[in-house]
């Protein structure tokens, strides 16, 4: 996205504009981008703007762009969910009631390009539902 001597330029003209969230509402490109306009225009693409998420009991409410990966835990127990882009309640895999870390749950959205990984993210990566 930024070569390592852009990013402190980027990172000031952003303050200076007030803007501190690390994902943001415009479209136009920064002045210092790395990127040739039809991959800036990609990288808006994967994105996942506006995303909600909100716990509550056994289930999650959610609202990802088309194409997001959701992931769902309930301890060590995982599940894996595609968002089409509609508002929907995912409910929580059950938990196997041996593990010790049963019942700590939670959920995040991965844009479409960020939910694979290698090195020791490949770890999470490998796991399936």
């Amino acid at each position: 996205m930024a070569t390592p001597p852009l990013v402190p330029r980027m990172w000031d003209a952003a303050r200076a504009r007030g803007i501190d969230a690390p994902d943001w509402n415009g479209t136009t490109p920064p002045g210092d981008r790395a990127l040739p306009p039809d991959r800036y225009r990609a990288l808006l693409a994967e994105r996942a703007t506006g995303t909600r998420l909100t716990l509550q009991d056994d289930a999650v409410r959610v609202w990802a762009p088309p194409g997001a990966v959701i992931r769902l835990w309930n301890g060590a127990t995982t599940a894996l969910h595609l968002a089409d882009g509609e508002e929907t309640t995912l409910l929580l895999p059950p938990a196997d009631p041996a593990a010790p870390s049963a019942g700590r749950c939670g959920a995040t959205v991965f844009p479409r390009g960020d939910r694979l990984a290698g090195g020791w993210l490949g770890e999470y990566a490998a796991m399936r539902a």
